[in-house]
């Protein structure tokens, strides 16, 4: 159906009012800034407890933008990637090195002086380094954003980056080759930690994978079929009368959007604007949606906010939809916000932005939208054949694979052959390498991606924690801490150390 322009025009300016006092993009990037600015908060409190100046160093060392054309690199394209250290504990050529490896947004000082690669580099001495992932963060050119510097970001390119540095570390400070290093990585990072050993076992000895997503899928079914799981684990404060709210909820708001009740829906979960296009609709559900998703993959990483309140909220009164605009009321304050941007054009404004923010921090969207596209799909959807408690339109035809093609120029055929090029490239969840240990929590939706048991073939173990949510093993204990999270903290301390051993007497041994 086409319309007049009229009608366009209008449309236009329903979406476009709302844009500075709305958030761009969706819900769950809003709780994940949230979560990142607690984790800040909570790193300084930490670190300003020892009342003493930080031992971190920052610099930058520049990298070719292509590693694999010798063209490109002669041509002298190149960006300046950042890295911290910290060496503090380090004893020079005795000590071994632990590698922090970003990811999709910005990487602080905090990585290397607080959590768990912290405390265990401080038992084994280590030198601690912590390496941006290119085009996120201060690792990024002016002109980064641009499509056609958006080739050069793969995760192909960012190890090539890590074995650039570690060649760059070990002149730098005069490290010898036969010091191990262990590189740690949690969520994206976790499988690069993973991949890096598998593709340059010559240069790490042991990797640290946390809630590593090893498995690339387009149509990723299986992270709402955790999330209903956990709703309805008592472990963490959920229920199967939980799961039934939300599920009962969402089924009310699609026979409204069925029976065109959208205006209701609008007033009731305080929508920045209309929604009266199939896109706007699937955005607001997928708003909504995320409210939960963002709880259950944090869950109890910002006190308060966890699966255990939702499902207070969910079954405070008789009628789950009125509970559901309730929590949603709850999101936004928490957020400073007064509505929310439902808006599809909006979002797709967001992602189109080629403005580099030099202030910014978190998490690059437009970068990992591009990443998905390019290599990993990961699109969150509620099919009628999975455990999804949420909307039914949030389906593979109107997840991101729009934005691939309104955006990035990647059509979706592309998309479903670059996530089997990943798979058949780093080998799935059959990761043919020794010395990586795996570690997931069962709250987490990403641990159905990852490796969840022990290959014994490869000398690769898997730590599977109940009751934990997203990498909550990378952070630094806390008193409120589960006996499992405990539990597998002394053993991925006992791997790492298993890791180090055998690499010292490879080396003996020659």
């Amino acid at each position: 159906m086409k319309f007049g322009c009229t009608f366009c025009v209008l449309l236009s300016v329903v979406c476009v009012s709302y844009v500075i006092e709305a958030i761009k993009g969706n819900r769950f990037w809003k709780i994940r800034e949230r979560v990142e600015e607690h984790r800040r908060k909570h790193a300084d409190a930490v670190i300003a407890a020892r009342h003493r100046s930080s031992p971190v160093k920052t610099f930058f060392i520049e990298q070719p933008l292509d590693h694999f054309n010798a063209i490109s690199k002669g041509l002298g394209k190149t960006y300046k990637q950042r890295y911290y250290v910290n060496a503090e504990f380090w004893f020079g050529n005795k000590s071994p090195v632990f590698l922090f490896i970003g990811g999709e947004g910005t990487l602080t000082s905090r990585d290397v002086e607080i959590g768990e690669m912290y405390n265990l580099g401080k038992a084994n001495k280590a030198l601690l380094l912590g390496v941006e992932h290119r085009f996120y963060g201060a690792s990024l050119n002016d002109d980064g954003l641009q499509l056609e510097e958006l080739q050069y970001l793969s995760s192909q390119q960012a190890l090539a980056d890590l074995a650039t540095f570690v060649h760059f570390i070990r002149s730098e400070y005069g490290i010898p080759e036969s010091t191990p290093w262990i590189c740690f990585g949690g969520s994206y990072p976790g499988a690069l930690s993973a991949w890096f050993r598998l593709k340059y076992p010559q240069l790490v000895a042991g990797a640290v994978a946390s809630s590593a997503p090893v498995r690339a899928v387009t149509n990723f079914e299986g992270y709402n079929d955790v999330v209903a799981k956990s709703l309805s684990n008592p472990v963490v404060g959920g229920s199967p009368e939980c799961l039934d709210a939300v599920r009962t909820a969402f089924s009310v708001i699609d026979s409204m959007i069925d029976n065109g009740k959208t205006d209701q829906l609008k007033e009731d979960f305080l929508s920045c604007n209309h929604l009266m296009m199939k896109e706007d609709q699937v955005q607001f559900v997928t708003n909504l949606a995320g409210n939960i998703m963002g709880v259950v993959q944090y869950n109890n990483e910002i006190p308060g906010q966890n699966i255990s309140h939702v499902c207070d909220v969910m079954l405070s009164a008789s009628n789950p939809y009125s509970n559901l605009i309730k929590l949603n009321k709850e999101m936004l304050l928490e957020s400073n916000e007064t509505c929310v941007d439902n808006c599809f054009m909006n979002y797709t404004r967001t992602m189109s932005n080629t403005t580099v923010d030099r202030n910014a921090t978190g998490a690059g969207i437009r970068q990992w939208t591009f990443q998905t596209c390019s290599q990993f799909g990961y699109y969150q959807t509620c099919d009628k054949n999975t455990s999804c408690p949420f909307s039914k339109l949030m389906s593979l035809d109107f997840s991101d694979l729009q934005i691939c093609q309104k955006v990035f120029k990647i059509n979706e055929e592309d998309v479903f052959s670059n996530v089997q090029f990943s798979n058949d490239y780093y080998g799935a969840n059959h990761t043919a390498q020794s010395n990586i240990v795996f570690v997931n929590g069962n709250i987490d939706p990403w641990h159905y991606l990852s490796i969840l048991a022990d290959q014994e073939m490869y000398r690769n173990v898997a730590v599977f924690i109940d009751g934990t949510a997203h990498c909550a093993d990378l952070g630094s204990s806390k008193p409120t801490d589960p006996e499992s999270l405990t539990d597998a903290r002394m053993a991925i301390a006992r791997y790492v150390t298993q890791f180090l051993d055998l690499a010292y007497a490879s080396v003996s041994m020659h």
